[in-house]
C-alpha cells in the first residue's frame, strides 16, 4: 500500500477543477526541459508520461517526432482535455485515468516522463521503481521536479509550499544508480510553462537511460 497525503493538492476533485478546459494552467507548449531532451528518444516511440495533465507535452512529441504517448493521470478533466486535442492533431494518445502511486500496467514503454510531480518521500520511492519496471531496456526516463533550495533563496514563489515535495538531486542519483546511464544535475531556470508554473525556479533534473 501506498501512504498517501490527505492535502486536497493530492486528490483528484482538486485537479479536476484547476483542469477547467479553459484554463490550461501549465499552458499549452511541451515542458522544455523534455523538449530539449527529446532526440535522444527514438522517432515513432511509445512514450508513457506520469502525472501528464492535459497532454501537452506527449502531443508535442507526436507532432514533431512522430511518437505514440500514453497520458496517465487522475484528473478526469485533464485526460478529457488530452484526448479532445489529440483528436484535433490527430495523433496518436491513449488516456489512463489511475493514480500512479497506485498504477501497476502490465506493459513496458520506449520512454517514460514526468515532470513537476509533487510526491512525499515514501510516494516517490514508489514513482521511481514504476519508472524503472516501466521503461524498455534501452529507453529513457526523462524527469524534472522542484528541488529543496527552492523555498531559500532569489527564487520566485510558485510549486510546492514544503520541502517534503521537492526532491533532492542526491535521491535522485542514487535512484537509478544501476542504469545504464544516468544524469542528474541542480540547476537555476526561468519556467515559462502556463500560468501556474511561471517563474525562476530551483529544479534538478534526471536524464536515464534504462539498464
Amino acid at each position: 500500500s501506498v501512504s498517501t497525503s490527505p492535502r486536497a493538492s493530492s486528490q483528484p476533485e482538486s485537479w479536476d477543477v484547476r483542469y477547467d478546459p479553459e484554463a490550461h494552467p501549465f499552458g499549452t507548449a511541451p515542458n522544455a526541459f523534455v523538449a530539449a531532451e527529446a532526440s535522444r528518444i527514438s522517432p515513432n516511440s511509445d512514450v508513457v508520461a506520469l502525472g501528464a495533465g492535459e497532454g501537452r507535452t506527449l502531443l508535442w512529441l507526436a507532432r514533431t517526432h512522430g511518437h505514440r504517448g500514453t497520458a496517465v493521470d487522475f484528473s478526469g478533466s485533464a485526460l478529457a482535455t488530452a484526448a479532445r486535442w489529440a483528436r484535433e492533431y490527430e495523433v496518436p494518445l491513449d488516456t489512463v485515468q489511475a493514480d500512479v502511486r497506485t498504477w501497476h500496467p502490465e506493459r513496458r514503454w520506449d520512454a517514460a516522463l514526468v515532470t513537476f510531480l509533487q510526491l512525499l518521500p515514501e510516494e516517490r520511492a514508489v514513482l521511481y521503481r514504476l519508472l524503472r519496471r516501466i521503461v524498455r531496456p534501452g529507453g529513457w526516463i526523462v524527469g524534472e521536479w522542484f528541488r529543496p533550495a527552492h523555498l531559500h533563496g532569489p527564487y520566485d514563489r510558485l510549486g510546492p509550499s514544503r520541502a517534503d515535495r521537492m526532491v533532492p538531486p542526491a535521491e535522485v542519483r542514487a535512484a537509478f544508480a544501476q542504469e545504464q546511464q544516468a544524469r542528474c544535475t541542480a540547476a537555476d531556470v526561468d519556467l515559462h510553462e502556463g500560468p501556474r508554473l511561471k517563474g525562476h525556479a530551483a529544479v534538478v533534473r534526471g536524464v536515464v537511460q534504462k539498464a
